[in-house]
């Protein structure tokens, strides 16, 4: 995830883009930061997505998603969730926990 990151390689859903605006008032440098800063303490499972995903997927279904959540990272409360399409990291979800 880390390198997918650093390269450029990953794909926000739009929808992500409305909700990080929305919740943490943050543009592209912020959600980098953000994943770049993600450890393994952070995660918190793995769950199906049995829907297709919102872009071109061109794999498998069902799709597993790697949840983290995080609470020490930017002083936000956070529940996020991506899953790789091939090499592209794909975010489909950042939004404050519950």
């Amino acid at each position: 995830m880390h390198n997918a990151i650093k390269h450029g390689s990953y794909q926000v859903y739009s929808h992500v883009w409305h909700d990080i605006r929305h919740d943490f008032g943050w543009g592209i440098k912020n959600l980098e930061n953000f994943f770049l800063s993600l450890r393994p303490k952070h995660f918190e499972k793995q769950m199906e997505r049995r829907s297709p995903p919102r872009n071109d997927y061109s794999g498998e279904i069902p799709v597993i998603l790697d949840v983290y959540k995080s609470d020490d990272i930017m002083g936000e409360k956070i529940y996020s969730h991506f899953y790789f399409d091939g090499n592209e990291l794909i975010i489909d979800s950042v939004h404050e926990q519950n």
